[in-house]
C-alpha cells in the first residue's frame, strides 16, 4: 500500500480532532473552557497587535450595516419543493376519502388538489417566517451578550480577544439582516483585510458561543513558565568551560554524554537519564554553537558510458549465476544464515570483496558544532597517512580467523597496513596484493570456510589489470628475432604446442633461447604476407584493414586475446574464482561503506598527530559490527537487482532511498521511474 502524503496524514489528524470535540459537546452542555480552546487554533500576530485598531472598524462598520437582499422567506418553488408538496396533497386526500372526486372530471380533480397544494404552501411559509423569526430573536439574545461582555472593565481581556468578540457580534448581526452564514463571515474576513481561514475561524468562533456562551481565548502568554538546569549559572560555567576544551571536537552524542556524566549528577540526578537530542542541539545552539559543514566540489564520473554499461551487464550475468550459490542472511539484524539448494557437484560460493583506503593524520570532521564567529585552525595538508588492504565477507565480516582458532601457518587476520612513502614502507603494487592473497586471504578463506569457493571481487583499477611478465602481449614483442623483449610462455595453436624462444638446438647459436619476434610466430602460423610491417600506428585495428599490421594480426588471435590479469591467474591456480567490478560503480562494492564508517569514526576521535591516527584507524577498522556489514551487502545487491531491471545510476539512489526499508524494491516502481524523480 502507497504511503499517504503528509498533507492528507495532517487532514486526517485534525478531523479526528473535531469528532472528539464535537462528541464531548454532545456529551456535557457545561461551559468547559478545555473544550472551546480545542474548538479552534488560532495565531495572528499581525491581527493581535492591530485588535484595537480593527475594533474601532467593526464599530464604524456595524452602525452603516444594511439588510441583505437574500430573501426571508423560501419561495418554494424548486422542483423538489413542488414535488414534495404534490406528494402529501395526494396523501391527505387519500387520508380524508376520494369517493366524491373520483367521480368528478379530472379538471376539478386537479382544482382540488392546487387547494390543498395552496393550503400546504401557506402553512409552510407560516412555518419559515416563524423559524426566521426564532432566529432573528436569538441572534439578538447573542449579540446583547456580546455587547455585555464588552462592557465590562476586565484587566484579563486583552485587545485581541475583544476584536474577535467584535468580529463575531458583527457576523450575529449580518445573519439578522438576512445573510447566508458563509456570505457574512467571508464579509467580515473582507472587512479586516483577511482570507478564506479568517472566515472559517469566525463561523468557528459563533459556534462556540452558541455553545459555551464565549469563544477560545488566546493562549500566547498563558504556557507553563518551565526553567531549564541550563539557566543556573554554575551549570553554565560548567557547560561553557568543556564547550571551550573540546571547541570544534563536539558531537551530540559527546555532549549528551557530558551532560549524563558530569551535569546531572552535580545537581543531584543519579539515575541514569539523559537529555534528548533535541534538547542537546537547542542547548548548543544557545551557548553559541552552531552546525556547519565544509563544501566539496562537484564530482563527475563515466558512470553510465557506453562501454561501461556493456561491462556491467557482463558483470551483472556474471554474478547472477554466483549469487544462485550464495548464502543469504534474513532477520533484524540478518543474523539468520540461510544457504542454497545445491545440486550434485555444487558448493558454496563465498563473495569476498577486496578494496584500498588511506587514513590521514590531519583527517578530523568535515562538519560539527563551533561557535558562531570562530573557525577552526587546522594543520595545512593532510599529514602522514595509514594505508590499509582488506578483504571483507558477509559471513564473517573482516577476513581473520577467531580468538579461539590458532594457527601459526596462518597469519591471524587478512588485513594488510603499511606506512606509504618513499622514506617509509614505499607504495602499494600489485606484489604486495598478490603476496597478501597467497598467503592470508586464501589461507584464513579456507580455514574459516571449509569446501567452500571464495568469490573474489576487485575494482576494475589499470594495477589489478595487470599481466604477468610472461603472458602473451603483441605490444610488448619486435618484428625480427632476439633484441629487447620479453621472453614469453609457451602456447597452444591448433593443438600443437608453440614455444614463444628458440630452441636450444637451434642452427643460428646466436638466437638459442632469444624471442622469435612477430614474424617468425606469423610464419609456424601461416599468417605472415609479404609487406607487413611491424606496427602501423594506430592503437586499434582497422575494421576496413584487420591486416594493417604484424601487432595487431598476432594481437587478435584467439590465445593472445584470452589471456588474464596475473591477479586472476593466481587465484583460479589455487581453485577459487575472481570477479572485477564496473569502472565507475563503487555502490555496488560493500566495502566502501565499511571504509565510510571507519573513516567517520576515526574522523570523530582524530587528534591531528601521527601518533593519534596510529592508535585510532585499528579501533576505527574494529568499530564497525557485522550486521552492518550484512546490511552494507544486502544494500549493493538492491543495487545489482535495480541495474539489472535497466534503471541508470540516478534512478537506483533514488529507489533505494525511496524504499529502504523494503527487502526487496517493488517492481511497480519501475513503470513510471522517470517521473517519479523528476
Amino acid at each position: 500500500m502507497a504511503r499517504l502524503k503528509r498533507r492528507t496524514q495532517h487532514c486526517q489528524k485534525i478531523a479526528r480532532k473535531r469528532k472528539k470535540v464535537v462528541e464531548d459537546t454532545d456529551n456535557s452542555s457545561s461551559n468547559d473552557n478545555d473544550s472551546i480552546e480545542d474548538e479552534v487554533e488560532w495565531a495572528d500576530n499581525k491581527i493581535e497587535d492591530e485588535a484595537e485598531q480593527i475594533f474601532s472598524v467593526l464599530m464604524k462598520s456595524m452602525e452603516t450595516l444594511k439588510m441583505s437582499q437574500r430573501p426571508l422567506v423560501n419561495l418554494g418553488n424548486s422542483r423538489t419543493t413542488r414535488y414534495r408538496r404534490k406528494i402529501k396533497a395526494l396523501e391527505n386526500q387519500k387520508k380524508n376519502g376520494q369517493t366524491l372526486f373520483q367521480l368528478l372530471p379530472k379538471k376539478k380533480v386537479q382544482e382540488n388538489l392546487n387547494d390543498e397544494m395552496q393550503d400546504i404552501n401557506i402553512h409552510d411559509d407560516e412555518e419559515v417566517n416563524g423559524k426566521n423569526n426564532d432566529q432573528s430573536i436569538k441572534y439578538a439574545s447573542f449579540i446583547n451578550q456580546i455587547e455585555d461582555k464588552l462592557k465590562i472593565k476586565d484587566q484579563q481581556l486583552t485587545p485581541g480577544y475583544k476584536m474577535r468578540l467584535k468580529a463575531v457580534q458583527y457576523y450575529f448581526q449580518l445573519l439578522r439582516k438576512g445573510h447566508a452564514k458563509l456570505k457574512a463571515s467571508q464579509i467580515v474576513a473582507e472587512l479586516l483585510n483577511r482570507g478564506l481561514w479568517f472566515a472559517r475561524c469566525v463561523r468557528s468562533w459563533a459556534k462556540a458561543f452558541k455553545n459555551y456562551g464565549d469563544i477560545p481565548k488566546d493562549n500566547r502568554g498563558q504556557h507553563l513558565k518551565g526553567s531549564s538546569i541550563l539557566d543556573d549559572e554554575d551549570i553554565q560555567l560548567k557547560v561553557a568551560s568543556y564547550l571551550r576544551q573540546h571547541k570544534f571536537n563536539i558531537t551530540v552524542d559527546s555532549f549528551l554524554d557530558f551532560i549524563s556524566e558530569e551535569i546531572l549528577p552535580s545537581v543531584g540526578i543519579e539515575n541514569k537519564t539523559t537529555i534528548s537530542k533535541k534538547t542537546a542541539t537547542r542547548w548548543l545552539k544557545k551557548m553559541g554553537f552552531i552546525f556547519s559543514r565544509y563544501a566539496k566540489g562537484i564530482y563527475v564520473d563515466g558512470h553510465e558510458r557506453e562501454d561501461v554499461v556493456a561491462y556491467r551487464k557482463e558483470f551483472l550475468e556474471v554474478m547472477d549465476r554466483y549469487q544462485k550459490l550464495m548464502p543469504k542472511f534474513i532477520g533484524e539484524k540478518c543474523e539468520i544464515q540461510v544457504n542454497p539448494e545445491l545440486k550434485n557437484g555444487e558448493r558454496l560460493h563465498i563473495l569476498v570483496t577486496h578494496d584500498e583506503t588511506t587514513f590521514q593524520s590531519n583527517d578530523g570532521q568535515k562538519s560539527g558544532w563551533r561557535p558562531k564567529n570562530e573557525q577552526p585552525l587546522r594543520k595545512k595538508g593532510q599529514g602522514r597517512s595509514i594505508h590499509v588492504s582488506d578483504f571483507l565477507t558477509d559471513t564473517i565480516g573482516r577476513l581473520k580467523l577467531s580468538s579461539d582458532v590458532v594457527d601459526d601457518g596462518i597469519p591471524h587476520e587478512a588485513r594488510v597496513i603499511i606506512n606509504p612513502g618513499k622514506n617509509f614502507d614505499g607504495w602499494w603494487n600489485i606484489d604486495q596484493l598478490i603476496d597478501q592473497i597467497k598467503t592470508r586471504a586464501i589461507p584464513i578463506f579456507e580455514k574459516t570456510h571449509p569446501g567452500m569457493v571464495a568469490v573474489f571481487a576487485f575494482d576494475n583499477s589499470s594495477s589489478h589489470a595487470k599481466l604477468a611478465d610472461d603472458t602473451l602481449n603483441a605490444v610488448y614483442m619486435n618484428l625480427n628475432p632476439g633484441g629487447k623483449q620479453p621472453i614469453m610462455r609457451d602456447t597452444i595453436f591448433n593443438g600443437q604446442v608453440q614455444s614463444m624462444v628458440f630452441p636450444a638446438n637451434y642452427p643460428d647459436e646466436n638466437l638459442r633461447g632469444k624471442p622469435k619476434g612477430m614474424r617468425v610466430i606469423l610464419q609456424e602460423r601461416g599468417l605472415w604476407g609479404s609487406g607487413l610491417k611491424g606496427f602501423c600506428g594506430n592503437k586499434e585495428v582497422s575494421i576496413k584493414n584487420p591486416r594493417c599490421c604484424a601487432r595487431h594480426v598476432l594481437a587478435a588471435q584467439e590465445d593472445f586475446l584470452n589471456q588474464k590479469p596475473i591477479l586472476q591467474e593466481v587465484i583460479e591456480e589455487l581453485g577459487h574464482k575472481v570477479i572485477f567490478y564496473p569502472k565507475f560503480h563503487c555502490e555496488l562494492n560493500y566495502i566502501e561503506m565499511y571504509w565510510g564508517a571507519s573513516k567517520r569514526y576515526a574522523r570523530q576521535h582524530c587528534n591531528y598527530t601521527w601518533k593519534g591516527l596510529q592508535e585510532t584507524v585499528p579501533r576505527a577498522l574494529d568499530s564497525v559490527p557485522l550486521d552492518h556489514i550484512r546490511k552494507y551487502a544486502q544494500k549493493s545487491a538492491k543495487f545489482m537487482d535495480c541495474y539489472r531491471k535497466g534503471l541508470t545510476g540516478m534512478q537506483a539512489e533514488y529507489v533505494l532511498k525511496k524504499y529502504k526499508s523494503h527487502r526487496a524494491v517493488p517492481d511497480f516502481i519501475f513503470e513510471n521511474i522517470d517521473e517519479l524523480i523528476k
